[in-house]
């Protein structure tokens, strides 16, 4: 068996061999898209679909009640989320509670499929939550805060499709789990994976436009601008925490950011970041 480090060229040919349909979305979660894109999203079709798979609806209601729903009535149905929720929120839901559910038999890979959620879970939840003062202080018409938060959950989809595309060879024995040809790996790759991974399902182009933008320097674009930097934010603070930079010495390392979202202090987006990482 061949261990990563033997050869990173050789492990890149082979991922990028990979069919680009690896399942990273639950088919329910695409469904609801495509639905919703479609503009064919009907409350009983919906509610049927989300109940074919009786495991995804309850996951789906753990995180209406946890996410969108703290402090109110608890919402008990799927019929109930969507009518209090509407579309764009049951279908983070759904995205939400497929990707939560990635795991690996492989403990080096389950532990990065792990990190991957906790981070994309939290930059989700701050981006949301980023969006919604901006809009409110700023009054940003085309900022939706739904569509915010699944730029978040899916801004890093490109390290879960080469994290389960890894996992596939080992399972097969092609290959032995190696960490630091990993991280390399989803450097490099990550970006133009997580592309081609949205254009193949056909999710809407915002979504594929954000992790184009998401690391360049080049980030400001015709459109969507608030919405790119709000995630480019909230990740750059959760990596920050997750290397124990206070707020204090933040500031410089997200400034692009913040000059644009017009945010003078940080300590509130950094505080927020914590509560839910």
């Amino acid at each position: 068996m061949k261990k990563f480090a033997d050869n990173k060229h050789v492990v890149q040919k082979l991922l990028l061999s990979q069919p680009i349909d690896i399942p990273v979305f639950h088919d329910v979660a695409l469904r609801l898209q495509q639905m919703m894109n479609d503009h064919s999203y009907k409350i009983e079709e919906a509610i049927i679909l989300v109940h074919q798979d009786t495991a995804l609806a309850s996951e789906m209601l753990r995180y209406a009640n946890s996410t969108y729903n703290s402090g109110k009535t608890p919402i008990t149905t799927i019929k109930n989320a969507i009518v209090r929720l509407g579309s764009q929120q049951i279908v983070n839901l759904a995205f939400t509670a497929s990707m939560a559910n990635n795991k690996s038999d492989n403990h080096i890979i389950n532990s990065y499929l792990r990190k991957l959620w906790q981070h994309c879970h939290a930059v989700a939840i701050t981006s949301s939550w980023l969006a919604v003062q901006i809009k409110h202080d700023n009054d940003i018409l085309d900022l939706d805060p739904d569509e915010v938060y699944l730029a978040g959950l899916l801004h890093s989809i490109g390290k879960l499709y080469l994290l389960k595309s890894m996992d596939n060879l080992v399972a097969a024995g092609i290959l032995q789990a190696d960490e630091a040809i990993i991280d390399q790996i989803l450097e490099e790759l990550t970006i133009p994976q997580g592309v081609k991974v949205m254009r193949h399902w056909n999710i809407p182009d915002v979504y594929a436009n954000s992790i184009e933008r998401h690391r360049t320097d080049a980030w400001i674009g015709e459109t969507n601008n608030h919405l790119v930097a709000s995630v480019r934010l909230s990740c750059k603070i959760h990596h920050c925490i997750e290397q124990g930079i206070e707020a204090t010495e933040v500031s410089g390392i997200v400034n692009d950011e913040l000059l644009f979202l017009d945010i003078d202090d940080v300590s509130n987006v950094y505080e927020m970041m914590k509560a839910v990482a």
